[in-house]
Formats: structure tokens, sequence, C-alpha cells
């Protein structure tokens, strides 16, 4: 209790712990990083060799992936990845860390705008776990995952800047900017657009001409990514949910942010803190209320865009997957910078808000350890199938490639290792002679 109640936290004190953050990320992701192209991974492989014969056009590069969304900008670091580090993981993960930790560093900086000054040390250590959250390590270590992060800085990006108190038309180009990559990455950054044309037409500070000239730019944007994917047949093989189930879904995919770990609280968690949001938004300072809710909403979109795709053919308790707590993980930092300052500068509801806080605090710290141990044992399995594709080259037990790579994928994937270990790729060690 004292620890959330006593010392304010230092700049200098702020920079250290973030450092110590983004350390402790970069090396946990190194050491459970999957050195093998394992689910997806493998549809790299024709991609790449079309690459090398300066053919990538022919391939999936510019396609829709599996039928859902956009992998474009992934694709371009993966294959600049795997060149430079001769088809060895890590390097993909690193790069999927050094962006989640610039990510953290926005989140930080959004925080360092809202929370009031008087912040208790142990507050900020809560902020700063949530930043840098060890839930993300379920997507750090696998390499493919790198369009998550490019995903999220699409997100995050655009919240940050547009939400600054002043901005210029640079910060604007560089939040559609990043907003397009991230779409180009993964199709969940679509959520981002209805928020961003918002908060373009809350600047007090812009013309009613220059935020028209803003907003229409971001809706350009919009339609023409949508029209890709349209055009390319994007989700439409793909059932439509009942809207009871979509929404039970996105309930799923945004409580499992922080009850991962106890399922059937989630739903309950999560209309608790909608209800406080609610309430305290009520009365927040509109400077302090934007990011907060832009931030909550970009979490929201997500979970209703995947429920969209995924609710009718995977069912609603999908909507607990691991890889997940990427996206939910932003609803609940913005809902924390939310309701921080209220039990702060609101006595009378500080009786209240302080054991729900501190609840909220002890139930992200139990998920991010729960997230931890699933990563490991991700890693661990990982290993094993790494040693039992390389020994059973080129006779693979139908069973181990199934568990390896997914119904479908197996049938391709002895052909497309194969090309991998031409080239002397993981998990193969060096090329055969």
């Amino acid at each position: 209790m004292e620890a959330l109640s006593g010392t304010q936290v230092t700049r200098r004190q702020a920079r250290l712990w973030s450092i110590v953050g983004a350390l402790l990320l970069v090396a946990a992701t190194l050491a459970l990083h999957i050195g093998l192209p394992l689910w997806d991974h493998i549809d790299l492989v024709p991609i790449y060799r079309a690459w090398l014969e300066g053919d990538v056009s022919s391939s999936g590069f510019w396609r829709v992936h599996d039928g859902s969304h956009l992998h474009t900008s992934a694709y371009a670091v993966l294959l600049l990845t795997t060149w430079l580090s001769h088809g060895r993981p890590w390097l993909d993960c690193l790069v999927s860390a050094l962006l989640m930790v610039g990510v953290a560093m926005l989140l930080l900086r959004l925080a360092s705008r809202v929370l009031p000054r008087g912040l208790a040390r142990g507050w900020w250590f809560v902020v700063g776990l949530l930043a840098f959250y060890p839930g993300h390590l379920i997507n750090l270590q696998w390499g493919w995952q790198v369009a998550v992060f490019i995903s999220l800085a699409g997100l995050v990006v655009p919240v940050v800047l547009l939400t600054a108190s002043s901005l210029r038309w640079s910060g604007w180009v560089a939040s559609l900017v990043a907003a397009v990559l991230g779409v180009m990455s993964f199709g969940t950054t679509l959520a981002v657009f209805p928020v961003a044309v918002a908060l373009l037409l809350s600047r007090s500070d812009w013309s009613w001409l220059r935020r028209a000239i803003g907003v229409s730019f971001w809706l350009l944007a919009l339609a023409g990514l949508v029209a890709w994917m349209r055009w390319d047949h994007a989700g439409q093989a793909i059932a439509r949910p009942h809207l009871g189930d979509a929404l039970l879904y996105a309930g799923n995919y945004l409580g499992s942010g922080l009850l991962h770990f106890a399922q059937p609280l989630a739903l309950p968690w999560l209309g608790v803190a909608l209800l406080v949001a609610a309430v305290v938004a009520w009365r927040a300072p509109r400077q302090r209320l934007l990011p907060c809710l832009a931030l909550m909403a970009c979490a929201m979109g997500a979970a209703l865009l995947t429920a969209w795709g995924r609710a009718a053919p995977f069912g609603v308790e999908h909507g607990f997957m691991t890889r997940y707590v990427s996206y939910s993980i932003l609803f609940w930092f913005g809902w924390f910078m939310l309701v921080l300052p209220a039990m702060v500068e609101r006595p009378a509801w500080r009786r209240w808000l302080r054991p729900l806080l501190l609840l909220a605090a002890v139930i992200a710290t139990f998920n991010a350890m729960h997230m931890t141990k699933k990563a490991i044992g991700v890693s661990r399995n990982a290993n094993a199938y790494a040693r039992q594709i390389v020994s059973q080259y080129p006779d693979y037990d139908p069973q181990l490639l199934e568990r390896a790579y997914g119904p479908g994928r197996d049938q391709t994937a002895p052909e497309l290792l194969g090309i991998w270990r031409q080239y002397g790729f993981a998990p193969f060690e060096r090329t055969p002679e």
C-alpha cells in the first residue's frame, strides 16, 4: 500500500525504469524466441525465394494473407532481417522488440502528459508495467509477429501525435504514414482511422479548412486501403457473426488483456471497468480525456474488427487467444490513465477508486506472470519441433507437421522446409554439401 501512496517519481528515475523495462523486454524476447519458421511464418519461403530471384511481385508480397489482411509492411521487414541473419529468426524478434520499446516509450510520453504530477512512485510502476507489458512476449517471441508491432505503432503514433498540445503538418503526415503502414501489416490498425478523424475534428487550434483537409486525406487513405483489400477478396469468404456473438467475442478479447488467467471473470471485470470509465469521463477535463478515450477506442475497434472476422468460424471463446493481448492492453493502459487522476484529485472518490485500482494492479501483475509462463511453454515446444524437424528430414511425421504448421500448411511444409534447408536457414544449421 505504502509503495502506491508515497514518494513521487523523478525524471531520472523514470528514465532509469524505462531503460530497465526495455532491456528486460529485449532480453526476454531473445531468450524465448522461436528459432524456426513455424505456423504462418513458413509462408515467407516462396516470397523470399521470389525476392532473391528479383520477381517479388509475382509472389504473395502485395496480396491479402490468409484471406483476411495485408502483410506487406511485415514482409518488407522479414525479407531484410531473414537475409541479414541468414535465416535466423532472432533478428526478426529483435526488430519486434525494438518496435515494442518505441511504442512503450510513446505510451509513457502520453502518460506523462495526462497523469498528475503528484502521482506516487508505485502507480508509475504499474503504468510502466502496462507499457512494457510482459504479455507481449507471446508475440515478440515469434518473428512473424513483427506485423503486430508495426500495427501497434500504427495505432499508438496517431493517438500520441494527434492529441499533442500543438499539431504541425509534419505530425499529421507522420501519424497518417504510421497508420497506413500499420494497416499494410495487419488490418487491425483500421481501428485508428475513425479515432484519428474524431481527434482531428476536435482540434480547436486548427481552422475548419485545415481540419477538413486533414480529415479528407485520412478518409482517402482509408478508402484506398479498403479498396485494395476488397479487390483481393479480403474477408469475403468468411461467415459473419450475429451481433450478440460479435459483442461477446469482443468482450472476451478486451477482458483477457488483464484476466486471461481467469477467463470467466473477464467479462464482468470489463463491465465494471466500462462503468467506472463512464463515471470518471463525465467529470474529466477534455485535454486529459481525449488521449485516454482514443487508446480505449482503438482497442475496442480492434476487438470488434477481429470479432467480425473470427467469431463465426471459431466461436466467441476464440476471443481469449493469447496473441490478442498486445492490442487489448491498450484499452487497459488508457483506462488506468483515465481513472488514476480521478483517484488523486477527487478525495470523495478516492475511497472506492483506490481499492479498485489496487485490485486492477494486482490482476495485471498476475496476468503478466501467466502470459510469461505461456510464452515459456511456446518456446519449449518450438525447440522440440525444431529438433524433430531436423532429425526427421525429409520423412516427417504427419502429426508433427500438423502441430507445427496447422491444417493446410502441413501439406506444403515439407517442400518449403526443403528450400530453407538448401539455403542453410534455421532450423538447419548449414547449407548441405
